[in-house]
């Protein structure tokens, strides 16, 4: 039987309408009430995460920041892995002057910063997770430390070129591109898979009795390390061809219609 199940959240657990379908919140309760730990997993902060669980109505262990916070049910802290102050500082520095359209964010703990909330990326990402970022100067962010996570936000057009130069100048840095708007930067060694193992660890659970979901090629080592894996029709063709179990996408009940046949079988 399924102990543990691992999901992401936007373009996975949530719909185009950023809510939880009927269904989905449905096959989730009912897997949970036969013993099941459900854990969302996410790039989002814990603030942004929470509220999706109470969509749902169900406690439960939090991943964010691509897993580099892990949090028990009553939000204190099981494992947490920060950058240094001054390596932020050099790369929202480095942003700023060579790429003065993009705007950069700054994660800690429960906390987030934006360089500009004027910014169009800043404002959507605002509305969307339902939570105000405080405005930050670089020479602010010089006195920060133990961040979690830099969130960089801007047109599609630039952002590969700049998730390579970043990648080259910081190769011990846990660079992906999310979205095709979005770079996320975290501690080396950051991943979802890494962080399900730790969790799993903790409860002393078996991965091989744990399935997840996700939508993107950050939630690929997830995927892979789990019992099994799901992936939602959604995700890129290479990403479904990878792994193989394709459900439904995000707007059609996905998660509810694997978690179906997975208790079924």
């Amino acid at each position: 039987m399924v102990r543990l199940i691992f999901s992401d959240i936007d373009g996975t657990l949530i719909n185009s309408n950023f809510k939880v379908t009927p269904k989905t919140r449905q096959g989730i309760k009912q897997i949970v009430a036969q013993g099941a730990t459900f854990v969302p997993i996410s790039a989002r902060m814990p603030e942004a995460i929470t509220p999706i669980m109470e969509q749902i109505g169900i406690d439960s262990y939090i991943i964010s920041y691509n897993g580099a916070l892990i949090q028990d049910m009553q939000q204190k802290t099981i494992a947490s892995h920060t950058m240094d102050g001054q390596v932020a500082l050099q790369v929202c520095s480095y942003v700023s002057k060579h790429y003065s359209k993009i705007a950069w964010n700054v994660y800690r703990y429960h906390e987030w910063y934006s360089c500009d909330k004027e910014n169009e990326w800043v404002q959507k990402e605002e509305e969307i997770v339902g939570l105000q970022s405080k405005e930050m100067s670089l020479m602010e962010l010089e006195k920060q430390d133990r961040i979690h996570k830099l969130l960089l936000m801007g047109e599609p057009s630039l952002m590969g070129e700049l998730e390579n130069t970043l990648k080259a100048q910081y190769p011990h840095l846990s660079i992906a591109q999310s979205a095709p708007y979005f770079i996320e930067i975290m501690a080396p060694g950051i991943e979802k898979g890494k962080s399900a193992k730790t969790l799993a660890d903790y409860l002393d659970i078996s991965l091989a009795d744990s399935i997840a979901f996700g939508d993107n090629y950050n939630d690929l080592n997830l995927l892979e390390i789990v019992g099994k894996g799901f992936v939602m029709a959604n995700a890129p063709k290479d990403l479904q061809e990878r792994i193989g179990n394709v459900t439904q996408d995000n707007d059609n009940d996905g998660i509810y219609y694997a978690l179906v046949e997975y208790m079924e079988n």
